[in-house]
């Protein structure tokens, strides 16, 4: 296993604060009632209120990781910022500066390609600390699609799979002596499968709908196939079977591709944190979430129980790519 000197000693998540059961999304949209619910698995949807965007979600997840006072944000040298609905100025990692209070000498930088960036930021922020351009590296995430993807602008085929959060981790070269939850990351890789690029595109052409081509078949077994491929890449990388691997932090198009994926892979679909179940696909920050809620898990286990982390995930293109990491 290639070796590696960057842990993960903090995450978190947040979400959008207003809860929708999936009945009124079908509603919203002008689906049957229960659609969502029986053919995707999602039970209802995180959406931001009013008051809540991009970069009130990401820091909301970040907040807690700094030190709190005068000495917050001291030490962080970079931000590297992720995000599937962000396309404004200031870039989403410059928003998180500013909203988190840190200091000038703390670098941004956005990064990422869809629901494949979060993997993607951990990747480069890992890079910036092998290199010795830093000692700490702020990761967060934030993505709105309840605005994007709005009723009238999208199918809800599409549009009513998706839902609001944020996710951050706080990554350092330095070895973490006391803090027994961390996490040491293995190796990130990447790649792209450009003959399903067809499966889904979004653009937005100035009118009033988005131009969405979406073959929902097409992509479902594109996204579980290349996904198996990715973990078993991931086994052949860091000489771990999945069988040790203690959580997945994936991708979740919807429940029920991950629990075709975990059927595939001969696992149990309870070692795939349930984040899309209860807050919807939410692109960049699905990953993110998921993988908050496998550490937070490992972190209540005894020292000796706690088990590798797979990651994968993928977004239009097709780009795809994986990880892993194991306790510290």
């Amino acid at each position: 296993m290639p070796s590696s000197k960057v842990f993960i000693v903090g995450s978190n998540s947040a979400f959008g604060s207003r809860l929708v059961p999936s009945e009124q999304v079908d509603h919203a949209f002008g689906m049957p009632a229960g659609k969502l619910r029986h053919r995707a698995g999602i039970i209802s949807l995180a959406y931001a209120t009013k008051d809540e965007n991009e970069g009130t979600l990401g820091a909301q997840a970040a907040a807690p990781l700094l030190p709190s006072g005068k000495e917050k944000g001291q030490g962080v040298d970079w931000i590297v910022a992720a995000s599937e609905t962000h396309h404004a100025y200031p870039s989403l990692s410059a928003i998180l500066h500013a909203r988190l209070g840190m200091p000038e000498a703390c670098s941004v930088l956005d990064v990422g390609s869809g629901c494949l960036a979060i993997v993607q930021a951990l990747a480069v922020a890992q890079a910036l600390l092998v290199s010795g351009r830093g000692t700490r590296v702020l990761v967060a995430s934030g993505d709105v699609h309840s605005r994007a993807l709005r009723p009238g602008r999208a199918a809800g085929e599409f549009g009513g799979l998706f839902g609001d959060g944020a996710s951050a981790f706080m990554l350092t070269s330095a070895k973490p002596e006391t803090n027994r939850s961390a996490y040491r990351l293995g190796e990130f890789f990447f790649g792209c499968a450009s003959q399903y690029a067809e499966a889904i595109s979004v653009s937005d052409t100035g009118g009033t709908r988005l131009n969405v081509k979406f073959d929902g078949e097409a992509l479902s077994r594109a996204a579980v196939n290349r996904m198996v491929k990715v973990l078993h890449e991931v086994e052949r990388r860091s000489g771990l079977s999945r069988k040790e691997a203690g959580a997945f932090a994936t991708h979740q198009p919807n429940p029920r591709l991950v629990t075709l994926l975990a059927k595939q892979l001969k696992v149990p679909a309870s070692a795939f944190p349930p984040i899309a179940a209860t807050s919807g696909n939410l692109g960049a920050s699905t990953c993110g979430a998921a993988l908050h809620a496998a550490l937070q898990h490992s972190s209540k286990q005894p020292a000796d129980q706690r088990k590798p982390i797979f990651m994968a995930s993928l977004g239009p293109g097709l780009v795809f790519g994986g990880g892993w990491m194991v306790p510290a």
